[in-house]
């Protein structure tokens, strides 16, 4: 599949993208099944979630702290992977949306830096709970010309909280800011594709929209490897974040992934093997990268 011919014809690229948004399904359901598979959430060092958030919890404001930052990484890693998923039947269309594509492949990134950042589990449950309020906090920007009253409710019972209990995290180092989406990216993605090449196409770039068209009107392979190397990082981003998921509730990949089959009707398989798929995958886009080809003679102008 991947050889000398594979860049320059589009109908191999096609065949890879199709087959690359099966691996990235199944990608997207290790996400969904591991956000399911226990409802009795694990803090590392922990005995007792229950006994935290009696502590610092209340229902005048948040009345469990430390088991809504577990609920809110589980949320991140299922919206990640709703996001992938989304991707893979925009690529496999015969007229694929690389506008839709690479718009969704930010999404992905954007909910699976916020999940990784939540759901390290080597900060302790104090960082934890702090990182959940500063995400509290950054939201509230995009709800300022909002009249969402149960948003901002919600983030008003996180200011509350935070002013009631300022005084037990004393102790607790400043948690680093989530104010920058591209920041937290770029912390936990550090293989990452630069922020601009994610954003080219969600913001209307012209340069960007203009080289696209008319590449894939010249049927050359650009767009397609645009499309690709976004699609590759959404894939990317959500494997590390679910991965960071099982790694703070101690769960077994494989046991996991052995539940694809029978919750969500696609073959069973290894963690070992999901990710020699997802090489396959980094290798071929990586291999289309190196061999992209633009067209840049000039057409004939309409008369004017």
């Amino acid at each position: 599949m991947i050889d000398e011919s594979f860049p320059s014809s589009l109908e191999s690229v096609r065949e890879f993208a199709a087959i690359s948004a099966g691996i990235c399904e199944e990608v997207a359901y290790f996400g969904l099944a591991t956000a399911n598979f226990t409802q009795l959430y694990r803090e590392p060092g922990i005995e007792s979630m229950d006994a935290i958030d009696a502590e610092i919890g209340s229902k005048t404001d948040v009345e469990s702290p430390l088991l809504a930052a577990h609920r809110l990484a589980k949320f991140y890693v299922i919206s990640a992977g709703d996001a992938l998923l989304s991707c893979c039947e925009l690529v496999r269309k015969d007229y694929p949306m690389h506008i839709g594509s690479a718009a969704l492949a930010r999404t992905a990134a954007e909910h699976a830096s916020k999940a990784m950042y939540i759901a390290d589990p080597d900060i302790g449950w104090k960082a934890r709970v702090l990182r959940m309020r500063n995400l509290f906090e950054a939201s509230h920007r995009e709800y300022k010309s909002s009249n969402d009253s149960g948003a901002t409710q919600l983030i008003e019972n996180w200011k509350k909280w935070h002013s009631r209990t300022r005084s037990m995290f004393r102790d607790v180092a400043k948690q680093p800011s989530t104010n920058s989406n591209r920041g937290l990216i770029e912390q936990y993605f550090k293989h990452a594709l630069a922020y601009e090449e994610l954003s080219r196409p969600t913001h209307g770039n012209a340069t960007w929209l203009t080289l696209a068209v008319i590449q894939e009107q010249k049927g050359t392979n650009y767009t397609w490897c645009a499309t690709l190397r976004n699609f590759r990082f959404a894939m990317d981003v959500c494997i590390v974040a679910s991965d960071r998921l099982c790694g703070l509730w101690g769960l077994d990949r494989n046991e996991v992934l052995s539940r694809l089959d029978s919750q969500y009707s696609l073959p069973a398989t290894k963690w070992a093997d999901l990710n020699e798929a997802c090489d396959w995958v980094r290798a071929g886009v990586d291999h289309l990268s190196d061999n992209v080809t633009v067209d840049f003679t000039e057409d004939p102008q309409p008369r004017r």
